[in-house]
């Protein structure tokens, strides 16, 4: 076996082999893209061994030998066989040096570049969510509304009413005043009653009434 085919062998195994370690330690979509980069090459080596395949089986089929007439010209092309041997073994080490250089790339960009492009928290695999100024927020944080649901409109004059209840019987009422203001209030039972009463009801500031 040539050494150019050594090449196109190992440089399709690695290839390969990077895609397939990558795409076992897919945890997202950019890892997902990222497994695909060598895909190229691999590509590239296989269309150079199907091609020496297929010259090395025409090379094969029995053909008429014709008398040759060697001149010096054709003794001399003979000589620079051992640095084209020379130049091929060059290409295999750089290949060599190339594919460990890739994996090197693909371990930092795995970490390091995820931290840096989608703000992730030191450690492995975690990744933090940041609001428009910068600051990481909890998407698991409970917001005090949650799992409340529109219940009673009331908005055909001002201030509008809006009721919202909870599944435990909680219950909450805000209130649009006409200026755009919003105010507040609260309870943990009878809501029917207190949808009634909403005009008489004490309300104020969100912070005040969900602190």
């Amino acid at each position: 076996m040539k050494n150019s085919q050594i090449i196109h062998y190992y440089g399709a195994f690695i290839c390969s082999l990077l895609i397939i370690i990558n795409l076992l330690s897919v945890k997202s979509y950019t890892d997902l893209i990222t497994s695909f980069v060598y895909l190229p090459l691999v590509l590239y080596f296989l269309s150079q061994i199907i091609k020496k395949r297929v010259l090395a089986k025409q090379k094969s089929i029995p053909i008429k030998p014709k008398p040759i007439n060697i001149t010096p010209t054709q003794i001399t092309t003979t000589n620079s066989s051992s640095s084209i041997l020379d130049q091929d073994k060059r290409l295999f080490l750089k290949l060599i040096g190339s594919a460990g250089a890739s994996m090197l790339f693909m371990a930092l960009f795995t970490k390091k570049a995820q931290a840096a492009f989608f703000g992730s928290v030191p450690g492995p695999g975690t990744v933090s969510i940041k609001n428009s100024s910068g600051v990481k927020i909890d998407p698991a944080e409970a917001h005090p509304t949650d799992g409340y649901k529109i219940t009673e409109i009331d908005d055909t004059s001002s201030p509008a009413y809006y009721g919202f209840v909870k599944k435990s019987g909680n219950w909450y009422i805000m209130r649009e005043d006409s200026s755009g203001a919003y105010r507040y209030t609260k309870g943990t039972t009878s809501f029917s009653t207190n949808w009634t009463n909403r005009a008489s009801l004490t309300y104020d500031y969100f912070n005040s009434i969900f602190s």
